[in-house]
């Protein structure tokens, strides 16, 4: 009797702890789409020159994790042909003189030492601000 009363505890905490975890899931991502506002349309303060109060204390981009976080969200954000959802990053190039970081991305290949022409997309970013300067495709 003893051992049926403690299998019946033992189900019945699971059914709860399983609930409060869906629940608190649920909460968690229906209260993530209540606080996040999106909206469209024509912005009513046009000042992209303005320095004052803009951010310029460190690099937006300042290492090379950042980098890489950045290009795979604008990549992930492109529209892209079947061979292209296969691209992966690949390579991560800062150039010291110009300060702008090259993210490259292709498809992950078994050999490592194989070399393709062409079948790349890099994408050019500014260290100190993350614009994007240039996005293209090798041939």
């Amino acid at each position: 009797m003893k051992r049926i009363l403690v299998l019946i505890m033992v189900v019945l905490c699971a059914t709860f702890c399983s609930a409060d975890a869906n629940n608190k899931e649920a909460y968690e991502k229906s209260n993530e789409k209540e606080t996040i506002v999106y909206e469209s349309g024509i912005y009513h303060n046009k000042n992209w020159s303005e320095t004052i109060g803009t951010y310029s204390e460190k690099a937006v981009i300042p290492d090379k994790e950042t980098a890489l976080k950045m290009a795979k969200a604008i990549f992930d954000g492109m529209d892209k042909s079947e061979a292209m959802q296969e691209y992966v990053p690949q390579v991560v190039f800062y150039d010291t003189q110009d300060e702008i970081w090259i993210v490259s991305f292709w498809e992950d290949w078994e050999d490592p030492n194989q070399i393709t022409i062409g079948g790349d997309c890099s994408i050019a970013m500014q260290k100190k601000d993350g614009k994007v300067l240039r996005i293209w495709f090798g041939e």
